[in-house]
């Protein structure tokens, strides 16, 4: 009689560890293609944004923005190096700010 009983439990887990083994996923590897142009910034200002923004955000991301005022701008280029941690100098947010302000009165 024990010897059924541990071969029904034996059994039961072989079983259990089956349907587990057959019910994971099997996962494939894609590949990805960055749309480019339109990553990086072009024209005037275009090394300081390429510098400091466009390692987390596209050109054509920050260009969809909507017309922000200067304060605003600051505090958005402030946040991502307090909250995100973007490592560009303190000293170089005023030159990041004109140069997105002046991107938005090209109409860039």
């Amino acid at each position: 009689m024990k010897y059924k009983t541990i071969a029904l439990l034996a059994g039961a887990a072989l079983s259990l560890t089956a349907i587990a083994v057959a019910a994971t996923p099997v996962f494939k590897s894609e590949s990805v293609k960055i749309p480019v142009p339109g990553a990086y910034f072009q024209g005037t200002d275009a090394a300081i944004l390429n510098q400091n923004c466009a390692y987390c955000h596209s050109a054509n991301f920050v260009n969809d923005q909507p017309t922000l005022s200067p304060a605003t701008w600051t505090a958005e280029v402030t946040k991502m190096q307090k909250a995100f941690g973007a490592p560009y100098d303190t000293a170089k947010i005023p030159s990041i700010v004109d140069a997105l302000v002046a991107r938005q009165k090209a109409g860039n």
